[in-house]
């Protein structure tokens, strides 16, 4: 940076001594000084070592003259901005100032020198290169601000980012946490409901064993009940898992919810106790909706039967049905909520209500706030589930003491809904058809053998898909094949691709404990193909069997209502 107390230089070059005294006599003034040259070469070598704020050149001089160091100095980076004078007493035509202009010069001055213009000309040039230096120094001044300030921000910056880096480091173990919380809260729950399950199935069979060892069979009935009971409930709690993870087996179809409402609603009523009224409110000229009907039934009922459950005083259970048009307004005010048309149900009760500080957590699996014994807590997250995956949504309203509302959002369809199902008649048996049944478990194998040759079917076992692809592309008698859809090696689905490449009318009865690919039946089933899912009952696998060896046309999709 400049230093604004050192002098400021005026360069004097002239061959003469005298001149060079008078020159500075004639421009001495305070914190001014002179640099001297008699030559041309001596003036170069003062501009390399000194900053000159102006040059004064004689013009005719020995060696190099002015012009030529002029057009030295405009040559050079360090010198080529400092003002030149020509000093003469030679010539002053036209020809010879031309071309002190063209080698630099700024201006002449003629010989003799008239003292008051040299020194108005030299104080310009003067104040020039003080208002160069004041601006120069300005200007480092604001560029070291700068690299400051650039300095300051890029600290401030770094620890902006390690405290953002630290906060989400913070937060993903805040995460971490509160998921090893949630899955500790739901396997927990799990151990403990099937546990509870498992002991009475074991301790069943095991007293069973023992009294038919003993003799003592007339007393193995209640045993064969409660072991079936306890698997009952374990098969329960699978299905509202799947349904609290939305992977569960849905079939949506058309369906009148009025009509499907009205259908359940003794059920309901003979769920609630006298003190307890039902009210029923519907919906005039709704759409149909497109949902799974077994598995709206049962939220309903869930959501029924916790309306009951927080009135124990007596009170009114509503459950309503109406049409709802979500806009962007109404779904921004309900995060979540997809917009769309949406046939609702609601189930409210004006019992003891849920604290805000339990709402949110309400649909967690495995939360309940009744009592050890009461409830399994998966009743709200498996409605919850089910919303989620049929393409809709469910909220809940509740004020402590005044009661409770859950209104489940189900998307509407144009399609009619289908014809009721007939009864069901006895499962037909066969006259020895080959069934091929291909299942990597072997107890689920056995089981389904032990049925086919109970309905005089003939059954072909295999345990490994990919050791059925050469029977199935042969030409050997196959009239039906039975298949689990998660295998190793390849999957049911696929395997069924594999066999109406070579058998494009086989009928095919997928059986599954759980497979991500076969939550949308429709999506999932070709023409005549069947699915049912595990655990399931003996005898609506045999009608499942029934009915796909003796069908002429397209399969219907099948409920695989597991309630035969």
């Amino acid at each position: 940076m400049i230093n604004p107390r050192e002098p400021i230089h005026f360069l004097l070059v002239d061959d003469l001594e005298e001149n060079l005294l008078a020159l500075e006599a004639l421009l001495r003034r305070e914190g001014l000084a002179f640099l001297r040259a008699r030559s041309g070469e001596e003036a170069l070598e003062l501009l390399l070592r000194h900053e000159v704020a102006l040059a004064l050149l004689d013009v005719q001089m020995p060696g190099m003259d002015g012009f030529e160091l002029a057009e030295f100095m405009r040559g050079n980076e360090r010198t080529r901005h400092v003002p030149i004078i020509f000093v003469t007493a030679g010539s002053a035509d036209r020809q010879r100032r031309f071309r002190g202009y063209e080698a630099g010069a700024v201006d002449f001055i003629q010989k003799p020198i008239e003292p008051d213009i040299l020194r108005g000309k030299a104080a310009v040039f003067l104040d020039l290169h003080e208002q160069r230096q004041a601006l120069a120094g300005a200007a480092e001044r604001l560029e070291s601000q700068v690299r400051e300030r650039t300095a300051e921000l890029e600290h401030t910056l770094a620890r902006l980012q390690s405290e953002i880096a630290e906060r989400e480091r913070a937060e993903a173990s805040l995460r971490q946490s509160q998921k090893m919380e949630a899955v500790g809260q739901l396997t927990g729950g799990i151990a403990h409901d099937f546990n509870n399950m498992l002991t009475g199935i074991i301790g069943s069979l095991d007293l069973m064993r023992r009294k038919i060892a003993a003799g003592r069979t007339d007393e193995i009935d209640r045993y064969i009940d409660a072991a079936s009971s306890s698997a009952e409930r374990a098969a329960s709690l699978t299905h509202r898992l799947l349904a609290f993870s939305r992977r569960q087996s849905l079939d949506p179809r058309p369906l009148d919810i009025n009509d499907l409402v009205a259908s359940m609603s003794p059920l309901v009523e003979h769920a609630l106790p006298e003190q307890i009224e039902l009210a029923l409110v519907y919906g005039a000229d709704l759409p149909h909706t497109l949902a799974d009907a077994n598995q709206l039934e049962n939220a309903i009922l869930n959501l029924a039967l916790n309306a009951r459950d927080a009135m124990l005083d007596g009170g009114r259970l509503t459950i309503e049905t109406r049409l709802v048009d979500v806009d962007a307004a109404h779904s921004a005010t309900r995060a979540g909520l997809p917009l769309g048309q949406f046939v609702m149900v609601s189930v409210s009760d004006t019992g003891t209500g849920i604290p805000a500080d339990l709402l949110e957590k309400v649909f967690d699996p495995f939360f309940t706030t009744k009592p050890i014994g009461q409830g399994t807590g998966l009743g709200l997250s498996m409605v919850y589930g089910f919303a989620q995956q049929s393409g809709g949504a469910v909220r809940i309203h509740s004020e402590p003491g005044l009661g409770t509302a859950v209104k489940l959002y189900l998307p509407t369809t144009t399609a009619q809904a289908a014809a009721p199902a007939q009864r069901q008649a006895p499962p037909r048996r066969g006259s020895g058809e080959r069934v091929l049944i291909v299942e990597d478990d072997q107890s689920v194998r056995m089981l389904v053998r032990e049925v086919l040759q109970e309905l005089q079917y003939e059954a072909v076992e295999i345990a490994d898909p990919t050791a059925a692809l050469p029977l199935l592309a042969s030409d050997e008698r196959i009239d039906l094949m039975v298949s689990d859809i998660g295998m190793p090696g390849i999957n049911g689905r696929d395997l069924a691709d594999a066999a109406r490449r070579h058998r494009p009318d086989l009928p095919v009865l997928f059986i599954t404990g759980y497979a991500e690919q076969a939550t949308q039946r429709g999506d999932f089933l070709g023409e005549n193909m069947s699915m049912i899912t595990k655990p399931f009952s003996l005898e609506l696998l045999a009608t499942k069997i029934g009915d796909l060896i003796g069908r002429d046309g397209p399969d219907d999709g099948g409920n695989g209502d597991q309630g035969d």
